[in-house]
């Protein structure tokens, strides 16, 4: 990577709670402002903007699941004006607004008595069971990869719970399992055959 751009990536990391315009990431850089746009995307991927959100939202998703900050406490963290346009972004990037990803987590945490670090919650829309389908397999191919990459076994993701989040019917009574009456939370069989089965 060029040296220069990591320079920059250290200066975003350091300052997230901080106004990062253009002009001021190029100057850190030594480029002007038009070059080192073209030169962080080459880099990167992504525009210096979109960097810089996806990692405030990494960072503020890792923050909900430990439960140890509240949503207007992330707000100030990652320098969103207020708490409305800190919730837009982060539903945009995770499809579900930052107070539910909380008290979900929050129940997974109390059903199953684990930790922080204990369990991971994946996001998306879907409009038909297909989509469902389609968003699972890469999903647990993904997911496999990725526990076996920090060093789990196969005895010890088998071990793992699949559990399933879906917004709540009126028709459906109230229970233990309904989340800030919103959502239920399950555990869904089906998909956990998925799982085993794609192993």
């Amino acid at each position: 990577m060029d040296a220069r751009i990591g320079k920059v990536l250290d200066h975003i990391e350091s300052h997230l709670s901080s106004k990062l315009a253009l002009n001021d990431l190029a100057q850190i850089s030594c480029m002007s402002p038009s070059y080192f746009h073209r030169v962080f995307k080459k880099e990167t991927g992504r525009t210096p903007f979109e960097f810089i959100e996806e990692i405030k939202m990494r960072k503020a998703y890792t923050l909900l699941l430990s439960g140890t900050h509240k949503v207007h406490e992330l707000t100030e963290i990652f320098g969103y004006s207020d708490y409305e346009t800190f919730t837009r972004a982060f539903k945009k990037h995770y499809f579900i607004a930052p107070d539910d990803l909380k008290a979900i987590a929050q129940k997974i945490k109390t059903l199953l008595n684990i930790g922080p670090e204990g369990f991971i919650i994946k996001t998306f829309e879907v409009d038909t069971i297909e989509d469902i389908k389609e968003h699972i397999e890469g999903l647990v191919h993904n997911l496999k990869e990725d526990l076996k990459h920090k060093g789990y076994s196969d005895e010890d993701i088998k071990k793992a719970k699949v559990l399933s989040i879906m917004p709540k019917i009126n028709s459906v009574p109230q229970d233990e399992n309904t989340i800030k009456n919103k959502f239920i939370i399950a555990e869904d069989q089906k998909i956990w055959r998925t799982l085993l089965n794609s192993m």
